[in-house]
This record gives structure tokens, sequence and C-alpha cells, in this order.
């Protein structure tokens, strides 16, 4: 700090004007180059006043030092906020037009029940590190030691409080980009670690499980409500989509000629349609099998004799009387479906990962799994379902005995 001010000390030594004021007092000015504005492109200069030498001198020093942190402009005025509240909602309303739906739920669910509650009413300018990390301590404790039901906390006490911390971070990074603040307290804070006290268990259909509820689909009456759902069910196990991809679907996204579907859209689970994937690797063209090819045939064929249907190419493939299903009655439906056939709840996702662990035993190659399923990457094919092979180590030892044989 010293050098720095015997630097301005000898810059503005020559430009400082010592003024007498009529009622005697003595003041001194001078002029500060700032430097080029950042949003206008032309030079900013200021004036410094004080009583002494030494006093105009730092008062130069910070208008320089203010106007650097201000983003290198005097275009941008400050902007006051009433509350954190305030601050997010601003920050929301941004954040809203970058992302998409299912994102936009989840962010406005993240507010309203973890981070408004505990900051909401703060002034902007009073919220530190010391506070921020206290709370975030607090939602560790909450997520650690929160009773785990069906793979669940209790609501409130989420295991995502880093992900808390990220969105305070942005909230707070926009509040420093519009000069609300000068700093970031939220990148001092450490977020605990979260205790791994189970082991996420996967739910798939194993093979004796497979056939039995194949064979309860089967066994149903043949009215237009189970021809619907026995098709979605089949279709589900043999190709491996998402519900959401698979209820989006439309008739012109099935190519019977070269048996695939196109998915590209998917509808979230309050029934909004999303005109895109959950990631840009989700966006893929599947393969089905001739069974699956006859079952959709089928049920197209049914599906056009109802009344209300008038065109069937942008018409919902998985839809009853122009209707939409909706996935929290469908659940509903699907497990009622998994009791009366006495097999495992294992849920829509269940029949993905059936799909997968079908393939895995199948000695597919794990990259075409990934493709096929649509994940982001490599790594998560394999840290997810790997383990799922589990006929294949017993083949795996033999063929290892087998090669040391022929040596």
């Amino acid at each position: 700090m010293f050098n720095l001010l015997y630097l301005f000390s000898y810059v503005f030594r020559g430009a400082l004007k010592k003024i007498t004021k009529k009622d005697g007092t003595i003041k001194y000015r001078t002029n500060v180059y700032l430097g080029i504005d950042s949003l206008t492109g032309k030079k900013v200069q200021t004036t410094a006043t004080a009583t002494t030498r030494k006093m105009c001198e730092i008062k130069a020093n910070q208008a320089i030092n203010n106007f650097i942190k201000n983003g290198s402009t005097v275009a941008r005025e400050k902007v006051f906020f009433d509350d954190f509240n305030a601050l997010a909602m601003s920050w929301f309303d941004s954040y809203k037009l970058t992302v998409k739906l299912n994102t936009i739920r989840v962010a406005d669910n993240y507010l309203k029940v973890y981070i408004l509650p505990a900051l909401g009413s703060y002034k902007v300018e009073k919220i530190n590190s010391v506070l921020l990390q206290g709370i975030v301590n607090q939602w560790a404790k909450n997520a650690n030691t929160s009773p785990i039901k069906n793979g669940r906390r209790e609501k409130g006490k989420c295991r995502s409080y880093k992900l808390l911390l990220n969105y305070i971070k942005r909230i707070l990074d926009y509040a420093m980009q519009l000069g609300a603040i000068e700093s970031n307290p939220a990148i001092n804070v450490i977020p605990p670690k979260l205790k791994n006290r189970t082991t996420k268990k996967i739910k798939y259909f194993d093979n004796d499980e497979l056939k039995k509820f194949l064979s309860y689909l089967d066994s149903l009456d043949d009215t237009i409500d189970n021809q619907l759902h026995v098709t979605m069910y089949r279709f589900l196990l043999a190709t491996g989509l998402r519900v959401g991809e698979c209820l989006a679907l439309s008739w012109s996204d099935i190519d019977f000629n070269n048996e695939t579907v196109s998915v590209y859209k998917t509808i979230l689970q309050n029934g909004t349609l999303q005109n895109s994937t959950k990631t840009k690797e989700s966006t893929r063209v599947v393969a089905f099998d001739k069974e699956i090819s006859h079952s959709l045939k089928m049920w197209q064929s049914s599906q056009s004799t109802q009344r209300k249907v008038v065109s069937l190419s942008n018409q919902y493939v998985f839809s009853l009387n122009s209707n939409n299903l909706i996935y929290a009655y469908e659940s509903l439906k699907l497990q009622n479906h998994f009791k009366n056939a006495n097999v495992s709840n294992i849920g829509f996702h269940g029949f993905r990962h059936t799909h997968a662990s079908l393939l895995m035993n199948a000695d597919v190659n794990p990259k075409e799994i990934q493709l096929r399923l649509g994940h982001a990457d490599y790594s998560i094919t394999m840290n997810t379902y790997s383990h799922l092979a589990k006929d294949k180590k017993k083949d795996t030892a033999e063929k290892f005995g087998n090669i040391l044989k022929a040596l």
C-alpha cells in the first residue's frame, strides 16, 4: 500500500492545486484520470478534494479502485434491493430465460423450500460468509441425520446442499455484476461432507420376475385400456426410453420402415411438453425389434378407430381418446399392475434399468448401450449398470480358466 500511495503521490504531486477559500481554510484538489469506460469506450476523469495533500492523493487512489471494482465503468449505476428475496427473484427472472423447463422447476423448488426461508429477509449487504456457513452447516446436518425412507429423506432435508450453495453463489455474483455488493461472501463457504449412509439400490427385474410380468401382461383382457398399457410397457422394456420421452412421442416420430423411434422431446411430470431432451446426448434415434413394431401397428390401428381422433400424424402414440396420459395417474396404475402380477414395484425407470441389465448380460458393447440410453457420458453407463451384469462373473472366471488351459 505504501508503494502504491507513493506512486500516486509522485503522479499527482504536480497536478495538485492548493486552494485558499474566503474563510482562510485550505483545500487540495486534483484531476484524476480513471481509465477507459468498459461500456462507453470513453475516457473517464473525476476530481479529488481534501484538506491535506496526502488525503487528496488517498481519495484519488480510492476513486481509481472503485472504478475498477465497478467493472471499469461509471455508466452503470449501483442497484439496490430491499432484501435478498428481491435480489433472488430478479436473478431468477433472468435465469429462467437461459435454461429448460425442468431446470426452472427444480430451481424454483430449491428457492421456495430452502434458500428464501433461510436468507430472504436479510439485507443483501449484511450477508456474510459466517452467516452462510452456518446455514449450509445446518443443511448438511439435516441431510446427514434425516431418516431415509424408500431412498428419500424428509422434505426440507435434501442431500443437495452443495447445489443450494451454488445457487446462492450465482445470485450473489449477479448482485456483484449490478454493483449491489463489492464481493461475494459465498466464495469462502466450505460445504461439509455428505455421509454415505446407504447405497442406492437400482430397481429392475431379474429374468424370473421379467418372465412373470410378461406372462401377466399376456393374460390381461383385450380391452382398449389394456392394449394401450401393455404396448407401452413392452415398448419401454424394449427401447430403454425414459417415461417422459415415451409419453412425448407422436406417430410421426415412429419410422416403421426402419423400425426406429426419434427421441427429441419429453413430457415433464407436471404434464408440460418440453421440446428438448434431458441432455444433448439424449436426443437420439433408437431401434426396436419386429415384435414391438407389430405391437405398435396393432395399437395404432386400435387408436385410429376412436371417434375423437382426426389425424394420427401429430397424435401422441400413447394416448387414449385423444387425452394425454398423466404421469401421476399412470404411476399409480403401474403400481397396481405390479401388485396384481405379484412382482417388485420397480417403477417406470425400472423398465429402463431392466433394459440396460439385459443388454449388459448379453455382452452388448457398453458404448452402444450408452448411445441407446442417451447418457451424456460413458462413465454414467458403466458406474450405473456394470454391476448388474452379475450373470457374467462366473462366465468371466471360466473364460480365464480356458485361456490358461490353452497355453
